[in-house]
């Protein structure tokens, strides 16, 4: 996984970590200010920060109502899935997780950075039926949780962490996000 010393070159005075820190605490900020339902500009905010782009109006209707309705009372990872399997067919392993994050910044959120490159962790592929791809996308993702929060409690993950919090004391972010933005920038 990642050494310490170059987490230490990687948060030493890192500006996509900074404008990616500012730009995660306004939305976590809005989140619960707003209807973002029909807020454009958190809509906007929300989609340059996880690159959400190139979709239809009903997909990001029903991701964002989703969003409002869930916001309070959580989501599950399987939920996610489905309902934006319901806007355009697809499994969105991705953005099903990030849904999850928002709601509860507990939760880890899969990213080709994250996922893929630093856990090895990939998505099923094609060429089964969705229903049958779809279960194997839901172990994987827990799989994937397992092994973040695995990593995150290990002494490496701790002492990222610890890392983190002396470089950005009081940044208000849960461990999981901590991680996952030290492991984000790392590419």
């Amino acid at each position: 996984m990642l050494s310490i010393q170059k987490a230490e070159q990687l948060l030493s005075d890192n500006g996509k970590l900074l404008d990616g820190m500012n730009k995660y605490k306004q939305i976590m900020a809005a989140l619960h200010q707003t209807d973002v339902s029909t807020d454009m500009d958190f809509r906007r905010t929300f989609n340059r920060f996880f690159v959400m782009r190139s979709r239809t109006p009903l997909y990001y209707d029903k991701f964002y109502l989703f969003l409002e309705a869930r916001k309070n009372i959580g989501a599950t990872f399987e939920e996610a899935l489905e309902e934006l399997k319901s806007a355009n067919g697809k499994l969105e392993v991705s953005f099903s997780s990030k849904l999850v994050h928002v709601i509860d910044p507990a939760k880890p959120i899969w990213d080709r950075n994250v996922s893929v490159l630093h856990f090895g962790m990939k998505v099923p592929s094609y060429g089964k039926s969705i229903e049958v791809r779809q279960k194997e996308v839901i172990k994987v993702y827990h799989d994937y949780c397992c092994r973040f929060y695995e990593y995150l409690e290990s002494n490496g993950g701790q002492a990222l962490i610890r890392l983190f919090d002396n470089t950005y004391p009081h940044s208000g972010l849960t461990d999981v996000k901590k991680l996952d933005f030290i492991l984000w920038i790392d590419v």
